[in-house]
């Protein structure tokens, strides 16, 4: 018999409970994974005219959260959107998932489902690494579900019953893109370098093949050759900045081969770079997809711009190269080339729909009907994540990290 984990978090009082399926949403580029969930309310909490409101917040945080407190905001919304589960708007109801169908069926009638729609033309989550032992919230795009009881939306939030889950939306790469391999030739001062990589795209884990050709027709002395995989960041509001880090590749032996004597041709050689978090823990700054303190994560991917996504409103643009360079010397100016190329998750083989849209998780292939759920065990499983920096419009009282035990 099958499993499906379902995620689940209370809040402090335990008199609401919030459901979902996965906590990490595709962007497809045409289309987001629609978030679906059902929520579980005491019925003694909804009996003196109190709503059930529920809201998905994107927000980029740009500075420190300290300056916070004397009124700077450093955080810029970017997406924002709320929903009334209970009583039940017409406008707002959708047809039920599998996953919701599943849920309501063994929480009983005391349970109300939510569906949201993210449109592609928003950003997805990435943080900016901290160095270890770091403070504070990292700079970066997050998202948050805040589930809370009011008798309006404009009402404060009762912090007995308010529940915050942080979530992610990530991008993948589309399947059915073939960009050609990249390659490039540089000629200069009788040296002449041409550089090639297996593909355009690479997934996370995978090694970078480096195809490397070297005629030296010249007087000098090619003394050695370094191949670097560079990120580079931009950072798209507030402050338009930019940034590149080397990806540490441990080891490779680089060096075999050289030096390449003056009137020396015909040199080929194939290098393998796999570029990887565990290697890079300490750069500071680094782009991470999403980052939470009870998960670990990877490098981020590599921002894919549709076409309804402008880049002012990006947040974190993050691209990748291949930089190769060739040291002549002292007195010499080295020979640089540069590849990029993609470096993402692969593409689920069947994308969601909204009647179809449960996944227990991103690597899970295929999506389940709702009528072969029925015989499987939902698996239920706290949803310990760190709290993500609040909004001005999500701020109550209570200290965030009381609402996390």
């Amino acid at each position: 018999m099958a499993t499906n984990q379902i995620f689940k978090k209370s809040s402090l009082n335990g008199k609401v409970t919030v459901f979902l399926g996965k906590r990490d949403f595709l962007d497809y580029l045409t289309h987001v994974d629609p978030i679906d969930g059902v929520v579980l309310v005491d019925p003694q909490c909804v009996k003196d005219q109190k709503k059930i409101y529920i809201q998905v917040l994107g927000a980029f945080r740009y500075g420190r959260e300290d300056l916070d407190i004397i009124g700077l905001s450093f955080r810029k919304d970017l997406f924002s959107a709320t929903i009334q589960a209970y009583p039940p708007v017409v406008e707002q109801q959708k047809p039920l998932t599998a996953l919701q169908e599943r849920l309501l069926g063994v929480l009983g009638p005391n349970a109300y489902p939510f569906f949201f729609e993210i449109p592609p033309n928003t950003p997805s989550s990435v943080t900016l690494q901290q160095t270890p032992g770091e403070d504070g919230k990292p700079c970066g795009v997050d998202y948050q579900l805040k589930t809370h009881l009011a008798e309006s939306l404009d009402e404060k939030p009762e912090k007995l019953t308010t529940v915050r889950m942080a979530i992610r939306k990530l991008t993948y790469a589309p399947s059915d893109v073939r960009a050609p391999p990249p390659r490039g030739e540089i000629k200069k001062n009788g040296i002449k370098l041409e550089a090639s990589l297996g593909k355009e795209k690479y997934y996370h884990g995978e090694s970078v093949l480096v195809h490397i050709g070297i005629d030296n027709t010249s007087s000098k002395t090619i003394k050695k050759i370094k191949l670097n995989v560079v990120q580079k960041t931009m950072v798209t509001l507030h402050v338009l900045c930019e940034e590149e880090q080397e990806i540490k590749i441990p080891d490779i032996n680089m060096q075999e081969g050289f030096p390449i004597r003056a009137g020396q041709t015909g040199f080929m050689k194939t290098y393998f770079l796999t570029p990887l978090l565990e290697n890079n823990r300490d750069k500071r700054g680094l782009a991470l997809d999403g980052k939470l303190k009870h998960e670990d994560t990877n490098l981020a991917c590599s921002t894919k711009m549709s076409e309804c996504l402008q880049k002012e409103n990006a947040g974190i643009i993050v691209s990748y190269k291949v930089v190769i360079k060739l040291v002549l010397g002292f007195g010499t100016n080295d020979i640089i080339l540069e590849l990029p190329f993609t470096l993402t998750h692969p593409m689920p083989d069947t994308p969601s729909t909204r009647t179809n849209s449960y996944r227990s998780s991103v690597a899970d292939d295929p999506i389940i009907p709702s009528e072969d759920m029925i015989d499987d065990d939902l698996v239920f499983q706290e949803f310990n994540r760190a709290p993500i920096a609040e909004p001005e419009s999500f701020k109550d009282p209570i200290p965030e990290e009381n609402n996390e035990k």
